[in-house]
């Protein structure tokens, strides 16, 4: 036996910090690089969180204050309104091909839009007067920046990946996992700074003044730095394209009902895999294969059926049937989307009079940061734990298991504000809106948890299960149809809060939100169920033939996980 000496275990000792160092400078230079571009990005980033935390997220506060004086549901109404509109245009600009509009141009029209809004706000900030024009101004200042925000939420993240990937050393082998790495870190440091600057905002004037202020400034940066940007050639089908060819597969299917369904490959255009009953085999969508049926008795060409609109290929009959197939997973998000947005809606409202005022910021940070763990953690405990056979199961029993906690999150709430009304009563504060109540703000930390647990779930979790069922190119129109879904649940809330109007006063401290609670609890509930029949339908089938029709493509995980930091 070889005796260990104390020059062998300096050596040994040196050798390990060498290693641990070029470990460091590897992961440096894989995830950090210079790009004029990104750095002159990084202001509007700045600029965008800044508004989505220090505005957006507690407009409700904003309106409920002195002089606007909004009562409950009229801020309420308005700031689902924001909400809903966000959506909408985010996904009529997906639909919008990037060739005709320019991710550079929507960019900064979004960013002028949310200029705009902030400045109409900034005046309604400084009127003490009750002006009866107020609220006319703060209507267009909220539609105006409910815009601003979905165009640069849109197109921020991937303007800033064609700007990494126009860095990258191989040109004709960009590694798509370093891209997303790399913009993860670009993006990750204006957000730390806009938190930090957030929480330093005190007053709605000052809120109003600093953002609009910032905003201003670095969209000038960022027009006067346009020259060292790349614009990337978009050569994909848009998003737009790709639900006009859902609308064109239905009226190709409809024009050809009466021909009978294919009994051989060779009848259907294109048909690289050879198949009969076109993939997802769903008996209730055969009808939609008779789109790819070449009519014999025409004398036109196919391919010049094609582009008359008369004929579709077996590629685009499987994108459609795929998208109508994820139509009653997306009516579950219905419910959880109302969830969500009554969370963003009452909740910064319930915290407004709480001990500390003014420390809603730090609630707000903590939801999103618990968003970002779940989503985390679930990405990593599927990749390494569960087979890869058993993987659309796990993700399912994931979004499941958001949607628990969404019943949860509404239960918690529920006593929550109990709790909350109880001291207002006892210290006779119900008619007293300005006076701060004897309850710790930290008192709503477990439901702005949950609320960011339940998103990083069940939202981030039906965007993956979503990806990988559609081929690449249809990845951002799923995804803006998600979006959709979601936001069209603020239009719900608003007809929530107006059919149980009753439950609602002028203030918060004289409304039964706790019984609003209580109803969405069981609401959840039953989604639970809902929701847990309707994905027995999706665990179903060949997962192998599913991936030998449908072509995935590499990084999704990192961009998922990027997506959530995003939002």
């Amino acid at each position: 036996m070889i005796p260990i000496t104390v020059p062998y275990l300096k050596l040994h000792s040196s050798f390990r910090a060498i290693i641990r160092k070029l470990r460091f400078i590897s992961w440096i230079s894989y995830n950090i690089c210079f790009c004029k571009a990104a750095l002159i990005l990084l202001g509007l980033i700045f600029s965008h969180k800044l508004v989505d935390i220090a505005v957006v997220a507690v407009l409700i506060t904003y309106l409920t204050d002195y002089p606007r004086n909004y009562n409950v549901v009229e801020a309420a109404r308005l700031v689902n309104l924001q909400e809903g509109i966000s959506a909408s245009t985010v996904i009529f600009l997906t639909c919008i091909p990037d060739a005709f509009s320019g991710r550079l141009n929507v960019i900064f029209y979004s960013t002028i839009s949310c200029i705009l809004g902030l400045v109409l706000l900034f005046i309604t900030a400084f009127d003490e007067a009750a002006n009866p024009l107020l609220k006319r101004l703060i209507l267009i200042g909220v539609v105006f920046l409910a815009v601003g925000k979905a165009g640069m939420q849109r197109f921020l993240g991937p303007f800033l990946a064609d700007q990494l990937r126009a860095h990258e050393p191989i040109k004709l082998n960009i590694s798509e996992h370093r891209v997303s790495a790399r913009k993860r870190v670009w993006w990750l440091i204006p957000v730390f700074f806009s938190v930090i600057a957030s929480v330093q905002l005190s007053s709605w004037r000052v809120i109003s003044i600093f953002t609009a202020s910032a905003t201003g400034i670095t969209l000038f940066i960022f027009r006067l730095g346009i020259r060292f940007f790349h614009c990337t050639e978009i050569t994909g089908p848009a998003a737009g394209s790709s639900l006009a060819v859902v609308f064109r597969v239905v009226k190709d299917a409809l024009s050809k009902r009466h021909l009978n369904n294919p009994s051989s490959s060779n009848q259907l255009y294109r048909n690289d895999q050879n198949q009969v009953h076109l993939f997802p085999q769903v008996k209730f969508f055969r009808w939609l294969d008779k789109a790819a049926i070449i009519e014999p008795s025409t004398l036109i060409s196919p391919e010049e059926q094609e582009k008359t609109g008369r004929l579709c290929t077996v590629a685009q009959v499987r994108d459609t049937k795929l998208m109508l197939k994820m139509v009653p997973i997306w009516t579950t998000f219905v419910v959880f989307g109302l969830i969500v947005s009554t969370g963003k809606t009452f909740f910064p409202e319930q915290g407004n009079q709480l001990n500390p005022k003014g420390f809603i910021t730090y609630l707000l940070v903590i939801q999103h940061l618990s968003r970002v763990f779940g989503n985390f953690l679930c990405n990593r405990l599927l990749s390494k734990w569960v087979p890869e056979a058993k993987q659309k199961g796990a993700k399912i029993v994931r979004i499941w298991a958001g949607m628990v906690l969404s019943t949860i999150c509404c239960a918690v709430a529920w006593r929550v504000e109990v709790h909350r009304l109880i001291i207002i009563n006892n210290k006779g504060l119900l008619d007293n809106t300005d006076e701060v109540i004897p309850m710790s703000i930290f008192w709503l930390a477990p439901q702005f948890c949950l609320l960011g647990l339940m998103q990083g779930l069940a939202r981030d979790g039906i965007n993956k299960f979503l990806t990988d069922q559609f081929p690449e190119p249809m990845h951002d129109c799923v995804s803006a149809i998600t979006e959709l879904v979601t936001g069209f649940a603020s239009f719900v809330n608003i007809v929530s809060v107006y059919f149980n109007k009753s439950l609602f006063a002028d203030t918060l401290n004289s409304s039964r939100l706790d019984e609003y609670y209580k109803m969405l609890t069981i609401v959840s509930f039953i989604n639970i169920c809902y929701f847990w029949w309707i994905s027995t339908f999706y665990t179903r089938g060949d997962d192998t033939a599913e991936a030998d029709v449908i072509p995935q493509a590499t990084g999704r995980e990192e961009e998922e996980d990027f997506k959530v930091i995003v939002v």
